[in-house]
């Protein structure tokens, strides 16, 4: 973004560019339609790179910042530009969601979903005053992001008291309170709702996704990530220590194999983290739907 732009000017400069881009790929190609796959189109990346702008981590962030504009002529694929303005109007719709954070709460996006990925260095973690999960209220969609904390449940719980009309839980979190996620995920299968991800989902998250009475995951580069359980001094506990017993009671409770979770979590040190493939997840059960790979 050009200095001295506001971000209000600069997403309608933007927008009014996806448009351009958008009926020009039209006229030429004659289809609006680019595919499913392409829903969610560079999000992700944009969202870390006005974040990280945001924050002042304008050398991380200068590698994805960038777009080149492709020309409009018959140099370019009709198919090509079409997805080029889903990618500008993904700019836009990132740029919303940013503006309208705190300065916490753009630091919880930049820690979880791009310290350490799409080339930005894994050393620039930042430190959050309010670090605890945000909820908000989209329709019928709770979005839940940041850490699970203790006490997490009882404000989960809370949210959907005051919010019947809730349907599916969106989960984007570095994990934490082993006991309040699954206090969280037994409390959303009560309820029969459905768990997708919201952003990257890592060590006590994936607890809570399994609770969906369908669990989801659409074309997205956001990953589960699974460890060690461990103390709050950050030493594993022994595979022997009752939590375990508990965490594979409930993943059976879920439909969610832990035969073959229990090992992805005993495979990774606290600081570490397991990462399978997404068209792993199904099988086990920790997915019912994931896009283009199983399900539905």
């Amino acid at each position: 973004m050009a200095q001295g732009t506001s971000w209000n000017t600069a997403i309608q400069r933007v927008e009014r560019s996806s448009k351009e881009y958008f009926d020009y790929a039209v006229d030429v190609g004659g289809t609006s339609w680019a595919g499913s796959a392409y829903n969610g189109y560079q999000f992700d990346r944009h969202l870390c790179a006005i974040v990280g702008r945001m924050l002042e981590q304008v050398e991380a962030i200068k590698e994805i910042e960038n777009l080149d504009y492709p020309p409009m002529n018959a140099t370019s694929d009709a198919h090509d530009l079409l997805v080029f303005s889903i990618s500008l109007e993904n700019w836009t719709i990132a740029a919303r969601r940013a503006v309208d954070m705190n300065r916490d709460e753009r630091i919880n996006v930049w820690n979880l979903d791009c310290v350490g990925e799409m080339g930005i260095p894994a050393n620039l973690f930042m430190e959050s005053a309010q670090p605890n999960a945000a909820f908000d209220l989209s329709g019928q969609t709770l979005l839940v992001y940041g850490d699970i904390e203790e006490g997490f449940f009882d404000r989960l719980k809370s949210q959907l008291d005051a919010n019947p009309q809730i349907l599916e839980i969106a989960l984007g979190s570095g994990g934490g309170s082993v006991r309040d996620a699954l206090l969280s995920g037994y409390e959303i299968r009560r309820r029969g709702l459905s768990t997708t991800i919201y952003g990257n989902c890592f060590s006590a998250c994936p607890l809570v996704f399994m609770g969906g009475e369908t669990r989801v995951l659409w074309a997205s580069p956001s990953r589960l990530g699974f460890h060690q359980i461990y103390t709050g001094d950050g030493k594993a506990l022994p595979v022997e220590d009752p939590i375990y017993s508990l965490t594979t009671q409930y993943m059976a409770a879920m439909g969610v194999n832990p035969q073959v979770i229990i090992p992805w979590m005993l495979s990774a040190r606290p600081d570490e983290m397991f990462e399978p493939e997404v068209s792993d997840l199904c099988a086990p059960g920790v997915a019912t739907f994931v896009q283009r790979v199983c399900g539905w």
